[in-house]
């Protein structure tokens, strides 16, 4: 199976409404919402393999030793 064939499994599989969804009328598309979250979970976990770690953004815009 190739990546692109699994991908478009997982995006098929995750943008079928859930039963209470269903049955609240919420039954859109979701093939391009599903892409894109699976899309960037990939991604995510592509860089956390790599050791890219996220950011601290308090500790990248400390300003003052009060903030520390």
């Amino acid at each position: 199976m190739s990546e692109d064939a699994g991908l478009d499994e997982q995006v098929e599989s995750r943008s079928r409404p859930l039963p209470e969804e269903a049955s609240a009328g919420d039954v859109g598309d979701r093939r391009a919402e599903a892409a894109e979250i699976l899309r960037d979970s990939e991604e995510r976990v592509a860089e956390a393999a790599a050791g890219v770690a996220p950011g601290d953004a308090a500790d990248e815009n400390r300003r003052s030793a009060e903030t520390a």
